[in-house]
């Protein structure tokens, strides 16, 4: 399951590959360092779970240039693997932990 698997890289540090499959996005590999998953609510009360990512490489609709600091649907996340590394991925100076969007959090950096 991707959750156990992003859970594990985030309490790692270590950098994963994923496919994101939203529809009108182009499909293929993308490469990051997972900051954080959590439940995000909405005002209607609706809830989905998020990702963060800083995106390092792979494919991109936004145009950003990488490093770039990016939000994820898990429930279009497929083919999550840790990278085998021995070294930590550096923490974003992008990445507040104390973001009030992550009441709701599951696990963070």
């Amino acid at each position: 399951m991707s959750l156990g698997i992003l859970k594990e890289a985030i309490a790692k540090r270590m950098p994963i590959t994923f496919e994101y499959n939203k529809p009108e996005k182009t499909p293929g590999e993308r490469v990051g360092n997972p900051h954080a998953v959590f439940i995000m609510r909405k005002k209607d009360g609706s809830e989905s779970t998020k990702v963060h990512i800083v995106q390092t490489s792979g494919v991109s609709d936004s145009g950003q240039e990488f490093p770039s600091f990016r939000l994820f649907d898990l429930t279009e996340l497929s083919n999550v693997r840790i990278q085998d590394t021995d070294t930590p991925f550096d923490i974003s100076e992008d990445y507040n932990a104390e973001w009030d969007g992550y009441r709701y959090v599951i696990a963070k950096v």
